[in-house]
């Protein structure tokens, strides 16, 4: 049921950000878009963690451990640092629900994206 949530996620995005940019662009402002996009961008990585921590979940419930944290930081070790980039979430999240790493994880990026757009755009 919740891999069902996830790929809703990701067509949500994939419909509001095309809405935004065919349908509403000329009579959008800046901040309107700013809006769509920032939708489209936490629907679709909400739809990707979501989908990574059910993989993982495969993985977790195989070898018997705690929570995501283990598996998380194993593939770390592995990946380097792009893996300590994309995969932080499941390294503070201290969780076993999908839904709530992958909502936290989509949030926070939220939060540092529109930060730095917001500094390099000066959206009002």
């Amino acid at each position: 049921m919740k891999k069902i949530i996830y790929f809703l996620a990701i067509v949500g995005a994939l419909i509001a950000i095309s809405y935004a940019f065919v349908v509403i662009y000329k009579s959008a402002t800046t901040f309107v878009l700013f809006l769509y996009v920032m939708l489209a961008l936490f629907l679709l990585l909400f739809g990707i963690y979501g989908l990574i921590a059910k993989m993982l979940r495969k993985r977790f419930e195989a070898r018997g451990l705690e929570n995501f944290c283990v598996e998380a930081n194993y593939y770390v070790r592995k990946k380097g640092f792009l893996g300590r980039i994309f995969l932080f979430p499941f390294m503070k999240i201290k969780s076993k629900n999908s839904l709530v790493i992958s909502f936290f994880g989509a949030l926070t990026w939220i939060i540092i994206i529109s930060i730095v757009l917001s500094a390099i755009l000066k959206v009002q």
